[in-house]
């Protein structure tokens, strides 16, 4: 595999490694960084190429999330009971006494 972002995503796919082929990889490529001592840029796109087969790894370890639509139970929350059948007067004295204990 030559050392590029590139070149590491054709790997990837080509070659659909293990996990512990990919770790394997990017212990290679952070001894050839560690062990680099000359321009930076003519490392680059080894570090690159670690980044991306570590992205791979860490999504390949990362629990999957379920597509199943989630349920909310609310039935603790709405009672069963049907509304008060109250007269208007009723209602309207009800709703008095509400509004002036809110504003007090």
């Amino acid at each position: 595999m030559s050392t590029t972002a590139q070149s590491a995503k054709a790997w990837l796919e080509e070659k659909k490694p293990s996990q512990q082929e990919v770790a394997q990889m990017i212990e290679k490529l952070e001894q050839r960084i560690e062990k680099w001592t000359g321009d930076d840029e003519e490392i680059q796109g080894s570090i690159e190429a670690a980044d991306v087969l570590q992205s791979h790894l860490e999504q390949l370890s990362a629990p999957i999330e379920s597509n199943a639509d989630a349920k909310l139970d609310t039935t603790s929350l709405i009672p069963d009971a049907t509304p008060a059948d109250l007269d208007p007067t009723t209602k309207r004295q009800l709703f008095n006494d509400l509004k002036n204990k809110l504003q007090s």
